[in-house]
């Protein structure tokens, strides 16, 4: 398993893998807290995005640093294809029947990649200043996925292949320089339309007790709101960052 894990990592930049009883045990303990949250006025006063459709949830889960909840460990196929790391407290990402609509303070261009391109990006490189220009500020190990519903609905999606060409790309854009002082938007603009061209896109369509790791310069994103109304997908996100970022611009 771990050497087939391995090489579609590689290869695909992500793995969506099967029902886990691991998985399985750390949802139950996760999902009731996670409602709570999600429930919660102030939270979704401070959460909710895209008219109300969008729950951001950014550092929401209260997990520990090993990733567990009520001392339920956190574990499941993953572990060993990545590296040993604190673990931050979980997104709790949530999408709502309807997703995305628009906010009043979103562009039109904004909200048209939403709904066309799945509001596809590589994670940790932000954007800054009134020209909006990208660095990478944020230097994650990998994404790791862990449905605490159904998520069939508005799944998140990946691009086969794409964490080579934008590994390569910033790469190249970065050199020898201090990684946080180069301004890295055309060369990323650059590689996304290439991997938009070049790459499949892969929707990570997953139940209960799945999980899914993305390598972390891979496109990804999340599909707009395409059944009938539901009580919305709830995913548990982490991201972990390396120490050095050397080590995000490695292999």
């Amino acid at each position: 398993m771990a050497q087939g894990a391995f090489a579609m990592i590689e290869n695909d930049g992500f793995i969506l893998f099967q029902v886990d009883n691991r998985v399985c045990a750390w949802v139950k303990a996760a999902k009731p807290l996670a409602h709570r949250i999600a429930s919660d006025p102030v939270a979704r006063t401070a959460n909710l995005r895209h008219g109300k459709t969008w729950f951001v949830g950014v550092d929401a889960l209260p997990n520990a640093s090993d990733g567990s909840v009520d001392g339920v460990p956190l574990a499941g196929p993953w572990l060993p294809l990545v590296p040993e790391l604190p673990l931050h407290r979980a997104q709790l990402s949530i999408i709502y029947p309807g997703y995305p609509r628009q906010d009043l303070d979103e562009s039109d261009a904004n909200y048209r990649y939403r709904n066309t391109r799945s509001a596809a990006h590589v994670d940790g490189l932000l954007p800054e200043g009134p020209k909006r220009r990208r660095y990478a500020r944020e230097f994650h190990a990998y994404v790791l996925g862990v449905p605490l519903t159904d998520a069939r609905q508005a799944p998140t999606v990946v691009w086969r292949g794409s964490h080579r060409i934008m590994q390569n790309a910033l790469r190249a854009a970065i050199g020898s320089a201090h990684i946080g002082s180069v301004d890295v938007t055309d060369a990323y603009h650059a590689a996304r339309r290439r991997v938009f061209e070049t790459c499949e896109k892969v929707l990570l369509t997953a139940t209960l007790g799945q999980s899914y790791l993305i390598h972390r310069f891979a496109v990804h994103g999340t599909e707009p709101w395409q059944g009938p109304a539901a009580s919305g997908r709830m995913v548990a996100f982490f991201r972990p960052e390396f120490a050095n970022p050397a080590d995000w611009l490695g292999e």
